[in-house]
């Protein structure tokens, strides 16, 4: 074989939750040299499978990174630090599908009136004016990010009816979006009934979000699974005050775990959870990477980077 053999390639998996990436890759692989150790003195091509830049070593001698996530802001932080740029992958696996169960959930919790009829239960009243609810298939959907997870979030919405509208930085059309707008225009359109944010960490955007964007909402549900740093914290305060936003879904925070003295903990429109929207299932992680090991051992050739080092993501 031509080029890159499975013999000369070395692989360091330092995230010890995720023993079935190492089990995966080194049953289907017994050729390659797969190690928790660092690699540094071993000739041939190098591969990490880390969150995180590992504490022990430097980036620099790594020929291609694998993150067995779909967030890869914390990586990127550290070859920013060293100036390194390999090739550089990630797991999607099912993250889309499982944000758009969340947001589906959240939305129909609050179209359906749970919490209210809840609450008529254990009073014992029979207000069935009051009860009735409102319908996905009524709705406009706004996702802020139309990349595979943004993609996956639409997905139930549409099925069930919904107009559902995608934001990106290039407002380029995408399925299964109705249509797709630039995020710059969003004041523009009119007001969606759910605004979700799918956004990555970036210098762009962080703090997007903000009274510019709440501004142009009108009693509106916000749900967000991207990152917290791109929502402006006081901006969406007022937008809840002002009836903006009548509920805002929190997934995700700037600082996590949420400090208990945040205002979000006790706020009666906002419902908080400790960042469950989308977990990495390590099945979905071994599978991408020993996807990828397969591509790479048959053609001799690493994989092509999927993040794009000047946008972030």
């Amino acid at each position: 074989m031509a080029g890159l053999q499975s013999s000369k390639l070395s692989v360091r998996i330092t995230d010890g939750n995720y023993p079935l990436i190492r089990e995966e890759a080194s049953a289907r692989f017994p050729d390659v040299f797969v190690t928790g150790e660092p690699v540094a003195d071993r000739d041939g091509p190098k591969l990490l499978v880390s969150y995180y830049p590992p504490k022990d070593e430097t980036l620099s001698g790594y020929d291609w990174i694998h993150i067995p996530a779909a967030g890869v802001d914390r990586m990127l932080d550290g070859l920013s630090r060293e100036g390194h740029k390999p090739v550089l992958t990630r797991t999607i696996g099912r993250m889309g599908e499982q944000m758009g169960e969340y947001c589906l959930a959240y939305s129909l919790a609050e179209f359906q009136k749970m919490t209210l009829r809840e609450a008529f239960q254990r009073d014992r009243t029979w207000w069935k004016k009051k009860a009735a609810p409102s319908h996905i298939f009524e709705k406009t959907i706004a996702i802020l990010g139309t990349g595979s997870i943004g993609q996956g979030i639409a997905r139930p919405f549409k099925a069930l009816g919904a107009r559902v509208v995608g934001y990106s930085r290039s407002g380029a059309a995408t399925k299964p979006f109705h249509d797709v707008y630039t995020l710059k225009s969003f004041a523009d359109q009119p007001a969606p009934d759910v605004l979700i944010s799918a956004l990555p960490w970036t210098a762009e955007t962080e703090g997007l979000i903000n009274a510019g964007i709440f501004s142009a909402l009108k009693d509106s549900l916000f749900i967000n699974v991207g990152r917290g740093v791109s929502v402006d914290d006081e901006s969406l305060q007022a937008a809840l005050e002002d009836g903006q936003v009548a509920r805002a879904v929190l997934d995700v925070f700037a600082t996590e775990p949420l400090p208990e003295d945040h205002w979000a903990w006790g706020h009666d429109q906002v419902t908080v959870t400790p960042h469950v929207s989308g977990l990495t299932r390590p099945q979905d992680a071994a599978e991408t990477l020993v996807n990828h090991l397969e591509r790479v051992i048959s053609t001799g050739k690493l994989p092509q980077s999927e993040v794009d080092f000047a946008r972030g993501y």
